[in-house]
């Protein structure tokens, strides 16, 4: 496959998961709360923000190591041609 079409082809891919994950998280459950009328508690939110920062630290490492590991599989590979 051309790289530009799979460039393209995963382009497309991110986008749609960034929307939908969007759609759910900021749209989809927080209005369901609404809508029933949950009244948000101070342990609530604390176990929310608790895992939003989880989640900000989860993909800083991921968007961290993952360039360094592929960097290292590609040296790898060129090493060894």
């Amino acid at each position: 496959m051309d790289p530009q079409q799979q460039l393209n082809k995963d382009a497309k891919l991110c986008t749609r998961w960034a929307l939908g994950l969007t759609f759910l998280f900021v749209l989809l459950f927080p209005g369901v709360m609404f809508l029933t009328g949950y009244q948000y508690t101070l342990s609530f939110f604390k176990g929310w923000t608790y895992l939003a920062f989880g989640w900000l630290i989860i993909a800083g490492i991921c968007i961290i190591v993952g360039p360094v590991v592929e960097f290292v599989r590609e040296k790898k590979e060129r090493d060894t041609i």
